[in-house]
């Protein structure tokens, strides 16, 4: 493969990831937005792990237990 070939490859890679990536940006804020409409009350999920060792004592946690389906 010759140096323009590759250059060309890679630019071509470079510009599908930069379209998918604004695409994924846009579809989470359309989904957060929907949330918002079905579900006003509701807080924002925190996705990384905090600080401290301790479990969160807050009273508006919600335990869900999930039972499989044979």
């Amino acid at each position: 493969m010759n140096f323009s070939m590759r250059t060309g490859l890679i630019l071509l890679f470079a510009i599908t990831l930069t379209a998918c990536s604004n695409t994924w940006t846009g579809v989470g804020k359309d989904l957060q937005e929907m949330g918002k409409k079905m579900d006003p009350q509701a807080k924002p999920v925190e996705t990384a792990p905090k600080s401290s060792n301790s479990p969160s004592t807050s009273p508006n946690n919600k335990d869900v237990t999930v039972t499989p389906v044979n």
